[in-house]
């Protein structure tokens, strides 16, 4: 994307994808071939993600960016609640070959027309100007780099363990599966919210501050976990889980573009996506370990809720640091 600009990324990415999927609901019944249309699929469609839709909107926006980037993260929660039932519909009807089909071309049918006719890259692109701000290996260089991509894993990590594994929660705790599934109608909602909301927010309060405040939440929905066995508290802490990972991904653009400009924002912000995505694999996994089939809950949530608490310390250490080199410079002149 910062070579050839994330039109162009898209466009070949949305192609891509699609044959891929397409691919796993055509190709013949072997191993092999499964695996690679599931591989092709994964590794051509991992642009179509936040990553070059965020890169878009913060090049264009300057005014009103957080909001900008609240409403086009929005539309992930819309997905999310629209595409597994979808899907699921279609293999109860037609099979799970023809569920990958559809996917396929619904995957090429909406984003290339978005990609081809909609979306143009950030002006100083469209000019061949130089873009400022710094590179990835100058940005690698900088303690912010590394506090940011801590912050945003840790976030992630505590608030995906927590969201993530409530269903399993609840259902270890006596209810039934489709009333624990439907807690995760509670958690897409304040995912919604929160992309909404905090984007809007951004543009008015201190942006440091304010994500500071919101990484707080996993941390309070494993306390909630830990210190009630009802049903009302697990659902209010998927409130919490929500809103922290609604206002992560409005945060991670916005910080990184604030910090380290536009000239590599693509590769900052992917390696930043890695540790978001990471976070996001480990947190569950790790929790459900800890727990031992329910028998720790009490031991997982008390180092989840130390392990969200990294976050904002993190940030505020990064803030700290920053203000105390703006200082410096500005003495020095």
């Amino acid at each position: 994307m910062d070579r050839y600009g994330p039109r162009a990324v898209l466009i070949v990415s949305s192609i891509g994808m699609a044959a891929g999927l397409v691919g796993v609901g055509l190709l013949p019944r072997d191993l092999p071939s499964f695996a690679f249309a599931v591989v092709a699929a994964s590794l051509l469609g991992s642009a179509q993600t936040g990553v070059p839709y965020t890169h878009v909107v913060v090049g264009w926006f300057q005014r009103q960016r957080g909001l900008a980037l609240g409403v086009m993260l929005s539309f992930v929660g819309l997905g999310i609640a629209t595409v597994p039932p979808t899907l699921s519909m279609i293999i109860s009807t037609w099979g799970w070959r023809s569920a990958f089909v559809v996917a396929g071309m619904a995957s090429m049918l909406v984003p290339l027309p978005v990609a081809l006719f909609v979306i143009r890259d950030p002006p100083k692109r469209q000019h061949s100007q130089e873009v400022a701000g710094y590179t990835l290996r100058e940005a690698v260089a900088t303690s912010s780099f590394w506090l940011m991509i801590d912050a945003f894993l840790f976030n992630y990590l505590a608030a995906a363990a927590g969201s993530i594994s409530l269903p399993t929660i609840l259902e270890d705790r006596g209810m039934s599966a489709p009333g624990a599934a439907g807690a995760m109608t509670v958690v897409g909602a304040a995912f919604i919210a929160a992309r909404l909301g905090f984007g809007a927010l951004l543009d008015r309060f201190p942006p440091t501050a304010l994500t500071c405040i919101f990484f707080l939440f996993p941390s309070v929905g494993h306390v909630l976990l830990a210190s009630s066995d009802s049903v009302a508290a697990a659902y209010v802490s998927g409130i919490f889980f929500g809103l922290a990972t609604g206002a992560e991904g409005d945060a991670m653009g916005y910080l990184l573009a604030k910090r380290f400009g536009m000239r590599s924002f693509g590769a900052i912000f992917g390696v930043n996506y890695f540790a978001f995505t990471c976070g996001a694999g480990l947190g569950p996994a790790v929790l459900n370990t800890i727990a031992a089939e329910g028998t720790r809950y009490a031991e997982a949530f008390a180092i989840f809720t130390m392990l969200g608490m990294l976050a904002p310390i993190l940030l505020v250490i990064d803030w700290g640091t920053n203000r105390r080199r703006r200082s410096c410079m500005n003495s020095r002149r």
